[in-house]
């Protein structure tokens, strides 16, 4: 992630330490009005209070049923904020809210890596995690006035983007036509998710094949293209597919087999039989400890997570254990839970975090309700660009929240 031996040290040091990063302690500065972007502090920054927010967004999702999310807002004794605007699921009960209280207040945010580790080992759900720790980062950020990605050391300022279909989208001519419109729009790549039954967790290798060659045939030999089979095959089956996929020169073969602790050995196996390199495990349980295993047994060229399995800091940290094993690691997409991903992008190489994940090419740049922030977009050429205001880079609209808010 950050070039030349004698930096990487410092970085690990820094990432393995409490949390101390450069420019969190006094700042001289302003604060922005309704950003608090920049605090003066005459002495010790300790934490004072965790709010959460649910809110009403009056949208709608695929049943009609009202969304709802949740905000997370936590302040310092000196007035510095920080924040995350999350899925509803992710609201604390009121047991885990007292639990998450007792840990964080009186505690200085630069003691951010032993509050994650406190917080992971009391048992904090992993999702309601993920949003106090990306709460946390956004708020060390905005008290050093800088992007996240910024206080790791910035790498790169835009990130190459790949689409994932969503499955049974349809016939393979029509995934074929989605990825020429991809590759016509300058997207970097395509990922083929195609046939499952949900109800019955049946699978169709036979399609699911053509499928692949469909869009092979549709986009050339160079233009990358990766499969994804949410798990879905018995290990004959996914061996004749990875073989297909061998052929056709596919980028990576994501989850082809059932994702568990006894199934490593399988991956193992099919790992070894196979070119494409194997990208799993995207559903395991537990956060980035539990893929550590499958990278050190080899089961597979390519790790997956995202910050809703503990936050930025288990995405962190694998991706260093990523890097330290030479092996790849993707994220799920940019949405609006995953949006600090893209700080993750920031602060490595291409060699680590190859793409953003997209899932539409709507490009639509209407902020979300309850934001001011509109959502990552791809450019002209294809790639997103990483956020370089302080934090997370995702400004909320308090007003609207506040408003909307279920009591």
């Amino acid at each position: 992630m950050i070039h030349g031996s004698d930096e990487k040290m410092h970085r690990r040091r820094f990432l393995r330490a409490a949390g101390c990063v450069a420019g969190l302690g006094a700042l001289n500065g302003s604060a922005i009005a309704k950003r608090l972007v920049l605090i003066e502090t005459s002495g010790p920054e300790q934490i004072s209070r965790v709010e959460w927010i649910p809110y009403q967004t009056d949208q709608r999702g695929p049943q009609e049923q009202s969304q709802r999310r949740c905000a997370v807002r936590i302040t310092t004794t000196h007035g510095a904020q920080g924040w995350a605007d999350w899925s509803i699921e992710a609201l604390a009960d009121d047991d885990t809210t007292t639990q998450i209280g007792d840990i964080l207040l009186g505690e200085s945010p630069d003691d951010h890596a032993n509050l994650w580790r406190r917080l992971y080992e009391q048992g904090v759900p992993l999702l309601t995690l993920g949003a106090v720790d990306v709460a946390l980062w956004d708020l060390r950020g905005r008290m050093a006035g800088k992007a996240v990605h910024a206080l790791l050391g910035t790498q790169r300022d835009k990130a190459k983007t790949y689409l994932s279909t969503g499955f049974n989208f349809g016939e393979p001519a029509a995934y074929a036509d989605y990825a020429t419109e991809a590759k016509d729009k300058s997207i970097g790549g395509i990922k083929v998710q195609p046939y499952v039954e949900w109800d019955t967790d049946a699978a169709f290798p036979d399609k699911d094949m053509a499928a692949y060659r469909a869009v092979r045939q549709a986009v050339g030999d160079q233009w990358p293209c990766m499969a994804d089979n949410q798990g879905a095959h018995s290990f004959d089956d996914a061996l004749r597919i990875g073989r297909l996929l061998d052929d056709l020169g596919y980028a990576w073969y994501e989850s082809p087999l059932p994702e568990t602790e006894a199934s490593i050995d399988q991956y193992i196996a099919l790992a070894k039989e196979l070119r494409t390199p194997i990208c799993a495990p995207e559903s395991l349980g537990g956060a980035y400890q539990s893929r550590l295993r499958w990278i050190d047994q080899q089961a597979c060229d390519i790790a997956r997570i995202s910050v809703h399995q503990g936050g930025f800091t288990a995405c962190l940290e694998l991706a260093i254990a990523c890097e330290n094993a030479g092996v790849g690691l993707e994220l799920h997409d940019v949405g609006p839970d995953a949006y600090p991903h893209l700080q993750l992008i920031g602060s490595t190489s291409e060699d680590v975090v190859g793409y953003a994940e997209i899932t539409s090419l709507a490009n639509d740049t209407d902020p979300m309700p309850g934001r001011t922030t509109s959502e990552a977009i791809y450019d002209a050429n294809g790639e997103i660009a990483v956020p370089q205001t302080p934090g997370m880079g995702l400004e909320l609209d308090w007003r609207y929240i506040f408003s909307h808010r279920i009591r």
